[in-house]
């Protein structure tokens, strides 16, 4: 059996717990309510939130094979290519054909596929926006940065490693991530 981690003195079992609950919830919330749930609000209950990241991630990324979704989304091939083909069957991707390499089929959204990721974007958004809009500023700061430090820290200590907590943003990434303020990622994916 490992040896438990000694916290320091200032980091209490009982911070600790806290600091776990907390961020359960956190998680749990953004998950639930402003993600999984979003989808059958908006009457797209036949489509998984897996299928969601799926066509987010064809939407940020140029030029994606099904090797390429299956890396992007940390699920294997096979498990991609049933994905692709699901998809396909709801007309929200398309194979696209390498004209210099017929053997190399690229994946991209149809306009269907396009519109229903402006739309579940758009309400993620607004209701993020909502929840923040109710905290003050000084909290909404201390919110971003107290984020911003724990993943700092646990890419800096090696605990969290850059790669998979990278969210690919690809020709989306934005500069203010606390990833690419370090650094630690050379290039979105």
């Amino acid at each position: 059996m490992k040896e438990p981690i000694q916290l320091p003195v200032a980091l209490t079992e009982e911070l600790l717990s806290h600091a776990e609950l907390v961020a359960q919830v956190f998680l749990q919330a953004m998950y639930t309510s402003i993600g999984e749930k979003l989808l059958d609000e908006l009457a797209e209950s036949d489509l998984t939130y897996s299928q969601m990241q799926a066509l987010r991630y064809l939407h940020t990324h140029r030029r994606v094979t099904v090797g390429d979704l299956a890396e992007g989304l940390n699920i294997s091939y096979p498990s991609a290519t049933n994905m692709v083909h699901r998809l396909e069957k709801k007309h929200l991707i398309r194979r696209v054909a390498n004209p210099r390499d017929r053997r190399q089929v690229g994946l991209s959204l149809t306009d269907a596929g396009a519109a229903i990721i402006q739309r579940v974007d758009h309400e993620r958004r607004q209701r993020f926006a909502s929840v923040l809009a109710q905290m003050n500023q000084a909290e909404r700061h201390a919110f971003i940065n107290g984020l911003s430090a724990f993943i700092r820290a646990g890419v800096e200590s090696g605990i969290l490693k850059a790669t998979d907590v990278c969210l690919h943003c690809g020709a989306d990434a934005d500069p203010n991530c606390p990833l690419v303020e370090m650094h630690a990622v050379e290039t979105c994916r």
